[in-house]
């Protein structure tokens, strides 16, 4: 299963507030993008900046700040810190990445702000400009850099609260891969949930909210699943074998939890089986 995750369906109401109150208050945009560079949300709009439109429409095109976004988008994610940039007008810009079981999922992007008290020269004879490029909110180098330190501090508390999270379905696809993984092991809930990169109690939630179980009948369904795979595709395999072989230490444990599970023993489970194999050969 591919392993690409949108920040569209990750970001929750929370997120979205917070980071937009943080650049209203700040008088800079918050932008959201897809980890191939796909602008997904804009935070609390200011809408394109004069100075910005006369940049694009007297000196360069549109397309150079595309470029330079998804150049620093890479960067980013080669990276995987936050990273602080000049666009071609001579502002600042921030953008960080957000993750999702330790990969990058997307980026959010602070802009634009400047730390120059004077426009680029480039823009000399054009008094507009001058009167366009005050308008935008002026940070100090230092400041700046207390800006930085900001946008980590909020993806850590984002992190903290879990509040950007993997859809439902992808998380338990990633819980059940686990599974997999350590079926004949004693993968633990305290495990599973590191694994997921949330708390025990959000997976605890997280599967009697959307599936009605807990993680110990998920491992004993699973473990089941594999024993019947076993007993189906083996038949020279004993009941005993196929228990231990599915993550069952206690063959007599394993047939009592199957009773209980199937309704049957493994044995007629066995039975049944060969017999439906048997009449298929027959009928061919």
């Amino acid at each position: 299963m591919a392993e690409t995750i949108s920040l569209d369906v990750l970001l929750s109401d929370e997120v979205c507030r917070l980071l937009d109150s943080c650049a209203a208050a700040m008088k800079i945009q918050v932008v959201f993008y897809s980890r191939s560079g796909r602008i997904l949300r804009r935070g609390r709009s200011f809408g394109n900046s004069r100075y910005c439109d006369c940049m694009q429409k007297t000196f360069f095109g549109g397309g150079r700040c595309v470029e330079l976004d998804l150049a620093m988008q890479k960067r980013c994610l080669e990276t995987g810190a936050v990273c602080r940039y000049r666009c071609h007008a001579g502002l600042n810009e921030l953008i960080a990445p957000v993750r999702i079981f330790g990969k990058v999922a997307g980026f959010i992007m602070f802009g634009q702000f400047r730390t120059d008290a004077e426009p680029p020269e480039f823009t000399a004879g054009r008094p507009e400009v001058r009167e366009y490029f005050y308008e935008l909110p002026f940070f100090a180098p230092e400041e700046a850099g207390s800006l930085e330190d900001m946008a980590k501090v909020l993806l850590d508390y984002i992190a903290a609260r879990e509040l950007v999270s993997a859809p439902g379905g992808f998380r338990y696809q990633q819980l059940l891969g686990f599974i997999e993984r350590h079926l004949t092991e004693k993968p633990t809930l305290r495990q599973a949930a590191r694994f997921l990169r949330i708390s025990e109690s959000g997976l605890t939630h997280f599967l009697r909210g959307e599936y009605r179980t807990s993680f110990k009948e998920l491992l004993i369904a699973r473990r089941l699943d594999a024993a019947d795979q076993l007993m189906k595709s083996d038949p020279a395999l004993t009941i005993a074998e196929a228990a231990r072989q599915s993550g069952f230490d206690d063959p007599h444990y394993f047939s009592r939890i199957y009773r209980k599970k199937r309704g049957i023993t493994p044995g007629a489970a066995r039975k049944g089986a060969g017999g439906i194999r048997e009449k298929v050969a027959a009928d061919a």
